[in-house]
């Protein structure tokens, strides 16, 4: 009965926990979900990340979300639109009966999550730990006939901004003009740059977070333009769904994802943080044109 909020995750696809696009808009940390006199009597045992136990007295009842830090993070919170590396434990509120071992997944924050949750994601840090309370109208979002409240304790582990924060660098000569919305998005301008005949790359935000090495799986975003017609091909900011690349040359072992040919080298080197815009030549056998990347390197999923 109960409904996974955990990403579906493979090497080259995450896929959205809800049907809407995750928002980029920054959560509002100061008035966001507050703490209650409901959440306030949820209490855990546990290591981070490891099988808790909570216990609370039931029914445990709320009319609002309720959100109470059990753990303080020392990380930085996500914000809404990143994502969070979680893992939860379901409670009944009306009988204080776990729903089952926790689960674990990359989750994204998003504002169109049931209760608010994506703004208890957004806005918890990486190391913390929340309890959250949901009121009957949420929890049966998640688990379809839930008789009252529905207990979550969340364990952030990792959080993942929604796109590059570092330095801007001077973009050389031979790129295409690359602006930013004020979420960050890039958005890519051909113009009279001519085609490459050969892989290259520029970094255009130097991030400074840890250095990307051959084998890592990275979250990220990716925008894609054609040199032929200069217009979009793919946009996970426009999908909503940031994506998992395995930085590898072998085919079989990327087998499904979107990751371009090519592009492995470019990203080998480069910090998490970053934005590095990766121009890819054309395949005329292949019937493929050259193509601009803007790629920001979210976060290195850690080896599970």
């Amino acid at each position: 009965m109960r409904k996974s909020l955990a990403l579906t995750l493979s090497a080259g696809l995450l896929l959205a926990l809800s049907a809407c696009s995750a928002s980029s808009s920054a959560a509002d940390c100061s008035s966001g979900v507050p703490s209650g006199d409901a959440s306030a009597l949820v209490s855990t045992t546990g290591d981070l990340g490891s099988t808790t136990t909570s216990t609370f007295p039931y029914p445990l009842v709320a009319d609002n979300t309720e959100a109470t830090v059990e753990i303080a993070g020392d990380g930085a919170p996500a914000g809404v639109g990143g994502i969070v590396n979680a893992s939860y434990t379901l409670y009944d509120g009306s009988t204080g009966a776990s729903g089952g071992a926790p689960s674990a997944g990359l989750i994204i924050a998003s504002d169109s999550l049931p209760g608010g949750l994506g703004d208890v994601l957004a806005c918890t840090p990486a190391g913390g730990r929340v309890s959250v309370v949901l009121p009957n109208d949420a929890a049966t979002q998640i688990v379809p006939g839930a008789p009252g409240s529905l207990v979550m304790v969340i364990d952030v582990l990792d959080a993942y901004p929604a796109a590059a924060k570092g330095v801007a660098q001077i973009t050389p000569s031979g790129f295409p003009g690359v602006v930013h919305g004020e979420d960050g998005r890039p958005g890519i301008s051909i113009g009279s740059t001519t085609a490459p005949d050969e892989v290259k790359s520029a970094v255009l935000i130097k991030g400074e977070g840890a250095t990307v090495a051959e084998g890592d799986s990275l979250i990220l975003q990716s925008t894609a333009v054609s040199f032929d017609t200069k217009k979009v091909t793919s946009s996970t900011w426009a999908d909503g769904k940031p994506v998992i690349w395995l930085m590898s040359d072998d085919a079989t072992a990327t087998s499904g994802s979107t990751q371009p040919a090519g592009i492995v080298s470019e990203l080998v080197g480069q910090t998490v943080g970053s934005e590095v815009i990766v121009l890819i030549p054309g395949d005329t056998d292949a019937g493929t044109a050259a193509t601009a990347y803007v790629v920001d390197i979210l976060g290195i999923i850690p080896a599970q």
